[in-house]
């Protein structure tokens, strides 16, 4: 390389450091982590139908773990409260500048009676996705990662976990998982930088907790409705309520 070259892309460099995100924040202090952001997602809509699936069509096996009786799909599921599951919520924005300590082990992703389990599911940028198999049959693990590398792995019954390191934050939409031997067998595990996530229950409710002050997006994303957001302003020791309401008006 010419030496000019060269002294003027170490200038830049200088100027104008390249930045990964999260990872180059400073150290992420527990004292200031005062405030909490709570809430609940309704659903305001009519109940949509959905058939049963049919697994002894495709795998005899499947049937038999629950008995003969046709599961519904988890794609929408509503609670007795009016509001729904498996909506991931997250801070889009607002914690940029810290780097958070990564939590201990692996996110687990299981295969039990012929369903993903948890069906939505958050993890940390950097930390694997482990994959395993509870059934006494085969399974084809298809990660539809758009960010990350997506992965294609086929699992017979008892095999190892498939482990997969997820390298980069992969949210907005979160990534796609299907067994490609059984079609109805979906799940959707969204990839964070930070701590500040959660997936909806069977009370509907999220917290999102240990933040400090500022303003924050939050961000609600259900598989089969539109993305929402809202914008949060909080301050040392405070906690406030968001609600989101499913479908959108």
């Amino acid at each position: 390389m010419d030496k000019r070259l060269f002294l003027v892309l170490a200038s830049l460099a200088l100027v104008f450091p390249l930045s990964s995100g999260a990872d180059d924040g400073k150290p992420w202090d527990p004292a200031v982590g005062t405030a909490t952001i709570t809430g609940s997602v309704k659903f305001t809509g009519k109940k949509p139908r959905s058939r049963p699936i049919d697994m002894a069509g495709a795998d005899e096996k499947c049937a038999e773990a629950h008995g003969g009786k046709r599961l519904k799909p988890d794609t929408v599921i509503l609670n007795d409260n009016g509001t729904l599951r498996n909506v991931f919520v997250w801070v889009k924005s607002g914690v940029e500048g810290w780097s958070f300590p990564m939590p201990e082990g692996d996110a687990m992703l299981d295969q039990k009676g012929c369903m993903y389990s948890p069906h939505v599911q958050g993890m940390r940028k950097g930390q694997s996705l482990s994959i395993k198999t509870s059934d006494p049959t085969a399974h084809n693990v298809h990660g539809y990662a758009k960010v990350n590398r997506p992965f294609n792995r086929s699992q017979p019954a008892g095999a190892a976990n498939v482990t997969i390191k997820m390298k980069r934050d992969e949210a907005s939409p979160p990534m796609k998982v299907k067994c490609d031997i059984h079609p109805w067998m979906n799940a959707y595990v969204a990839v964070v930088e930070h701590p500040y996530f959660s997936v909806t229950g069977d009370d509907g409710s999220f917290k999102l907790e240990n933040l400090p002050p500022g303003t924050y997006t939050i961000e609600a994303w259900h598989e089969k409705y539109e993305v929402m957001e809202q914008t949060v302003t909080i301050g040392d020791g405070e906690t406030k309520t968001v609600e989101f309401a499913y479908p959108k008006s």
